[in-house]
């Protein structure tokens, strides 16, 4: 007897507009590729909300827009237009060191010597993780396949310490990607706004960004922070559940970070509309892999057609997110699973084309 395919979603448990669910369908392909999928597309400054499949929990329910999934590294967009925001105000400087907001751990140090704006854009040479033996190194591996938490609630103090023991970096303005590096500056950015309290960068985010833009369905969860509730919890593609990332030493990178259609959607429109909190995070600035460049977190793409898509995408062991804007028309997606299997080309029919 075959068993059940968990991934896979019943066609009666599809909510928000009929059109845009049918779209999903399509678009999505095999049931199987996806556990549950909740989607906002943003049309002349309006948004609109569809959802297959069902939130976790004692009482299963329909997918809704208000439902929260993880987002992993989409969230590296917020920690870069807090650089932008804090420079707007000259709180800090893109060509700070990260030695002069943590100059107790940072300085003489390798990592120390990066600038925040070089951090923003992955052009500091910093790795992408910290240095780990090859025992730690295999363990996180296995673990990411087997759906475990790789960083095991790595909190802000060790991880601090693990990248000021960074022994060397590469050289500074070519584009390198780096969780590492944006999890600094997330911490060096806390501790340049607050320096007379206790740094942390998940009040930061809520304080500058979360709450000014209405973001009320973003959380930062850590074992001292609850999970959200309603919330897709995170499964392998092949249906097992995975365990949820936490960390708060890597949280401004994505570990950890949770958000609903409805929040991805008030901040693309906010940034399409040039009003989002340090929405020149999303100008591009340098030259990054392939036909992107890279502004601060954010990245951008010219098609061949001419077509601008400003985006970032994310992914954990069970979860994958997507969101983009056509500065141009306005026009905005983002798309949540709870599967680990990338939606960027599902995210890119919903965004490009009427199909």
């Amino acid at each position: 007897m075959t068993a059940p395919d968990r991934t896979a979603w019943s066609p009666r448990l599809t909510g928000g507009d009929p059109e845009l669910a049918a779209r999903m369908k399509r678009a999505a392909g095999a049931p199987g590729n996806h556990r549950a999928l909740s989607v906002a597309l943003i049309q002349d400054g309006a948004p609109r909300f569809a959802a297959l499949g069902t939130e976790d929990g004692d009482t299963p329910a329909p997918a809704a827009p208000d439902t929260a999934f993880e987002i992993g590294s989409t969230a590296k967009v917020l920690t870069g237009m807090l650089l932008s925001r804090l420079a707007e105000r000259g709180t800090v400087s893109p060509e700070q060191p990260v030695a002069e907001l943590l100059p107790d751990r940072f300085t003489g140090r390798p990592a120390g010597r990066a600038l925040l704006g070089d951090l923003a854009a992955h052009r500091s040479g910093l790795p992408r993780l910290h240095h780990r033996s090859a025992a730690a190194a295999l363990w996180a591996s296995l673990a990411a396949r087997r759906g475990r938490d790789p960083y095991r609630g790595l909190d802000r103090d060790a991880f601090l310490d693990r990248a000021a023991a960074v022994r060397g970096a590469g050289s500074a303005g070519t584009f390198r990607y780096s969780n590492l590096g944006t999890a600094l500056l997330g911490h060096a950015l806390a501790a340049g706004a607050s320096p007379d309290g206790e740094p942390d960068y998940a009040r930061l985010a809520e304080r500058e960004l979360l709450t000014p833009l209405g973001m009320t369905g973003t959380r930062f969860h850590t074992r001292a922070r609850p999970l959200p509730h309603p919330a897709a919890l995170p499964h392998r593609p092949g249906g097992r559940p995975a365990e949820p990332w936490t960390s708060p030493g890597y949280a401004p990178s994505g570990a950890g970070v949770w958000s609903t259609a409805r929040d991805l959607a008030r901040l693309l429109l906010a940034v399409a509309e040039g009003r989002a909190p340090g929405a020149d995070a999303a100008r591009a600035r340098f030259d990054a892999e392939g036909e992107n460049r890279v502004g601060r977190g954010w990245f951008t793409r010219i098609r061949a057609d001419g077509t601008e898509v400003v985006w970032h995408n994310g992914g954990t062991g069970g979860s994958a997110s997507f969101i983009g804007l056509v500065p141009r028309t306005g026009r905005a997606v983002a798309v949540l699973s709870n599967t680990g299997h990338g939606v960027d080309a599902l995210a890119a029919r919903l965004l490009l084309t009427d199909d």
